[in-house]
């Protein structure tokens, strides 16, 4: 499980920046213990924090945009209960930040000094290639950062966070303050278990919670504010609730104490609907910004003409490469892009510049059978590896000028009788209107087929690096949905037969096969379970730091767990977790955790010999 959050303090200084970038490279942390385990760098060179620093710099002044916020900082964290080495932390961070940020210079750091694997992103506040601004608000957070970083996590067997429990969860500093005794928070909640014992109306309450050293500032029908006399921070009793849980909240203690009474409801004249904005991504951003400046070189009507003529030549594959070379000169705007990439390969410009002798017309053509000719607006890597759903459809070569005259990328694999084009699943709407086809549905079967394709060629590589064979498994069409959530731990191939055949990796057989065949693998307890866990786990850490007391960890095996759980029925003084994504068990351990003040009775109960256990 991973969780990302942005730092809150903002990066509006440059000293500030280099600092930033000198503590994520830092090897060591203040006790000297060992803290970054490996650092890389996009779209930047590592000369040191300095130089990082100033190359940030330069960027945001090519723009005239060094002000403001200069970069941004996010933390992406792992649970210390995920199995999970730094080398494959490191490596969802490089893919996390090349997916959220392309075009942006980033620093991404994992560190190992705490309990937990972290990676440190730092992203340049201007884009190197666009000179668009970073939105660091709570939209790109929540709707752009965290479902990709949730994505990488299910990609390689990782669990992601489903739904919050009620409890926020304790701060670290709380948590540090309280293990030495000086938590106001900590202090705050006893006063208030006192309480309820001991008053009986609001007066009386309000006077014994200030002889304690805690003012009420705030009292109104909804909320109370409490601020310990000499601390400058207030907090209401329902956000002390978040933390510690709802028996802090302001109706439950007024109904313990007696004097609890309705709410009047808050008269308000409904406000006029707004029309929701659609949340954009940064590719869609980029996109956007490059066809204002850059229009689509022809027309849909030219276009037409120029498709006739294609159908009516006699070799269609070369005049198509003049026509797309023609379009490619209108443009006067080039952008740095442009200039970058080449985006047509044509060997036939390079044999007239050196006088080789004239190619072979026929030799030419069955080489471009199997290695295509490359078209399009933008490259095809970097295509791919934009934000967003890849999207692929195979058209004759005549169409392709009709691509051109619409504002949305594509990235065109030109063969000696079709082409094959890419595009985000965003702008399918486009690529119908441009090939004026009716019914959409001609296209999806196109996608259907040639991504899956693509996606089980990309699958099969990264088998080979791993040094693993892909494994395949034939199922009904119907069986599909129970893994529509699932969609990065496979490749779904249609067969003529009309079935599925799923390809995959060997470590995500158990996950495939338990959630399409539930009713082999049925349980007769919730003992394993993530979500009851979570809360449990939860409610353990809130009672513990009330109570001064730490949290104890263990590992055991299956049949221990059982056992302990058969002895100790319907108390819950444990939570449990696999060490493997979902409840997935490789190799047979789990970890238990517990109160300090639990210890010894968890101690003598797997000391004992076992007894019949509670299956699972």
């Amino acid at each position: 499980m991973a969780t990302v959050k942005e730092i809150k303090k903002s990066i509006k200084v440059h000293q500030y920046v280099s600092d930033s970038i000198s503590y994520v490279l830092s090897p060591e942390n203040r006790n000297g213990d060992e803290k970054c385990f490996k650092a890389s760098y996009l779209n930047c060179m590592n000369d040191g924090a300095e130089s990082l620093s100033k190359q940030f710099y330069e960027t945001r002044r090519a723009f005239n945009k060094d002000n403001n916020i200069l970069a941004h900082h996010y933390v992406q964290s792992f649970s210390p209960n995920e199995k999970i080495t730094p080398e494959l932390a490191h490596q969802i961070g490089v893919e996390l930040a090349e997916k959220i940020a392309p075009g942006f210079q980033v620093i991404v750091s994992t560190h190992i000094d705490k309990d937990h694997i972290h990676n440190h992103i730092i992203i340049n506040a201007v884009s190197m290639e666009t000179g668009l601004k970073w939105k660091g608000n709570g939209d790109t957070l929540n709707k752009s950062v965290r479902p990709e970083s949730d994505k990488l996590c299910k990609k390689y067997g990782l669990t992601t966070i489903k739904k919050r429990s009620g409890l926020r969860g304790i701060d670290q500093s709380t948590r540090e303050l309280a293990a030495k005794g000086k938590s106001w928070k900590v202090d705050l909640c006893k006063a208030l278990d006192e309480a309820v014992k001991l008053c009986n109306s609001k007066d009386e309450f309000i006077s014994f919670m200030k002889n304690k050293g805690f003012e009420i500032t705030r009292y109104t029908d909804r909320h109370i504010t409490f601020q310990k006399i000499g601390e400058k921070k207030k907090i209401r009793a329902d956000t002390l609730a978040e933390q510690f849980g709802d028996y802090y909240k302001k109706e439950n203690l007024e109904k313990l104490m007696g004097f609890y009474s309705i709410p009047k409801p808050i008269e308000t004249t409904p406000k006029p609907k707004q029309q929701q904005i659609p949340f954009k991504n940064e590719f869609e951003k980029y996109e956007d910004s490059y066809f204002k400046k850059n229009p689509p070189p022809t027309t849909p009507i030219e276009a037409k003409t120029l498709q006739l003529l294609i159908k009516n030549s006699t070799t269609p594959f070369f005049f198509l490469l003049l026509t797309i070379m023609k379009l490619l000169l209108r443009r006067k705007n080039k952008q740095r892009l442009d200039r970058k990439y080449r985006l047509l390969h044509s060997k036939a410009k390079m044999q007239k510049q050196y006088k080789t002798k004239k190619p072979n017309l026929q030799e030419t053509l069955e080489r471009y059978e199997t290695v295509p000719a490359i078209a399009g607006n933008i490259p095809y890597k970097n295509l791919i590896k934009a934000q967003g759903e890849n999207y692929r459809v195979r058209i004759a070569l005549s169409a392709v000028p009709k691509l051109y005259a619409y504002p949305f990328f594509f990235s065109a694999s030109l063969y000696k009788s079709y082409a094959l084009v890419t595009i985000k699943a965003k702008d399918r709407q486009l690529l119908q209107r441009a090939l004026e086809i009716e019914d959409i549905s001609v296209l999806e079967k196109h996608n259907e087929h040639y991504t899956a394709k693509a996606e089980y060629l990309a699958l099969k590589k990264r088998a080979e690096r791993l040094g693993v064979k892909t494994e395949f498994l034939v199922i009904q069409p119907e069986r599909l949905s129970k893994l529509k959530e699932e969609k990065d731990r496979f490749v779904a191939i249609p067969t003529k037969e009309g079935k599925i055949r799923l390809a995959f990796l060997p470590q995500n057989k158990d996950f495939i096969l338990h959630t399409l065949y539930p009713e082999r693998y049925e349980s007769n307890s919730d003992l394993f379970s993530v979500g009851r866990n979570s809360t449990v786990n939860t409610r353990l850490k809130s009672e513990a730091l009330l109570g001064g007391q730490q949290m104890r960890y263990r590992t055991l095996t299956k049949e221990q767990v059982e056992q302990l759980a058969e002895s100790t029925k319907g108390q819950e003084l444990f939570a449990v977790f696999s060490k493997n994504a979902k409840g997935e068990n490789l190799n047979g351990q789990y970890n238990i955790a517990f109160k300090e003040e639990d210890t010894a009775l968890i101690e003598s109960i797997l000391q004992k010999p076992k007894t019949t256990k509670r299956k699972i």
